[in-house]
Formats: structure tokens, sequence, C-alpha cells
């Protein structure tokens, strides 16, 4: 893992420390525009914390984010949205391969599908086989945070123990004003993983001269 000195005193605060022990990500992004910003997050996982990451685009998130850029920054493919030919059970896989999940932005459409258990993608079908902690971004309409909708499928989602991080106060892409409904940028993210893989306490450290 990357370690970074303390920054000196008066200076901007940096990303929040890495999560101890987490070395495997897996980035689902979803069609909402924010997940034109996902590089700059896969690139802060990486090369900041020196995460093994991997990406998963559903059909709509490719119209707003290159799957060649990603490539290039994660060092393997992107996770496409369907099961290729012959593929068997990718969906499983890339669930057990991860080690947190996080959904970068979620738009409603995907949190309801993942709240109701609708597995009609391979975006979705790792989300629900999966057994590592799973993290949602989501970026919703303003009209549709106090629906009734988005409170539904967040509430079902955090019951099953799923962690929601945001929405949080942003201007609104279609009209430039302020939206409660914005992703919740990459730092507040990397905290609600810190807070799932708590550093280890001196009863989780072996004896000295114990073997390993």
């Amino acid at each position: 893992m990357t370690r970074h000195p303390p920054a000196p005193a008066g200076s901007p605060p940096g990303p929040p420390p890495a999560p101890p022990g987490l070395e495997r990500v897996l980035l689902i992004g979803t069609g909402a525009i924010g997940v034109s910003h996902l590089p700059s997050f896969a690139t802060l996982l990486r090369h900041h914390y020196g995460l093994d990451v991997a990406v998963c685009l559903t059909a709509a998130a490719r119209d707003f984010v290159s799957p060649r850029a990603l490539a290039a920054i994660t060092g393997r493919p992107v996770i496409p949205p369907g099961w290729p030919d012959e593929s068997g059970p990718v969906h499983i896989d890339w669930a057990d391969w991860a080690e947190a999940v996080v959904v970068w932005p979620a738009t409603l459409n995907f949190l309801s599908r993942c709240a109701f258990g609708i597995a009609d993608s391979l975006p979705v079908s790792t989300v629900l086989a999966t057994t590592a902690p799973v993290l949602f971004a989501p970026s919703v309409a303003a009209g549709a945070v106090g629906g009734g909708p988005f409170s539904r499928a967040l509430r079902i989602l955090r019951q099953d123990g799923h962690v929601v991080v945001g929405p949080v106060t942003g201007l609104a892409v279609s009209t430039g004003e302020p939206s409660p409904g914005a992703c919740a940028p990459p730092e507040a993210v990397v905290r609600a993983l810190a807070a799932r893989f708590p550093a280890p306490t001196s009863q989780d450290r072996p004896p000295r001269g114990a073997c390993d």
C-alpha cells in the first residue's frame, strides 16, 4: 500500500487515508452524467492508494465515458454490461474477486434494480451475488430525492447491509441550479470504505516473535 508523508502545516487537506487491508475494488458506473468523472476516481484509487481496480459500466454509462480510457487507467479491459457468448458466470467471478464494490454514480434505475433483485444485467447481478461490502453513491434528479421510489430503494439497500453515501447538494447539469441529488465526491466514498475496513487493533496483531 502506498504511503504518503503528512501534509505541511497550512496546506489544503489531501485525500483521506487509505482503507486498511483493502486491495481490490470493483467500480460500477451507471448512466448518470457524473460517470464522465469516473476516470479521475479510478486514477485516485489506483495511483494514489495503490489499489487493484476493475471497472464495469452499464450500457447507458458507455454513452458518457470512454471504456478505452478506463482500461488504460486500470490496466484491464472494462467489464461489459452483458454476458459475452459462452462466457459462463462472469458475474460470479467478479463478485468473488471484489473486496469492495462501489457504484459511482448510482442512478435511481440501478438502485431500484439492486434493491428489488432485478438481475437483468451483469453489473446488477454482480452486486446481488457479492458478499463484499457494497457502497452506493446516488445521483438522482432533485425531484426524486424526496420521492417514494428513491426512499424505498435506499431503505431496502440499507436493510440489506449496504452503504449509501449521499446524495449531496451540487449543481444540476441541466439547469446549473443547486440540486440535493448530486453524487457524493470520491473522498466521501473513500472515507466510507475506510469505515468498513477499520485499522487492526493491538488485539488483532500477532505477538512479537510469533511465527506466520
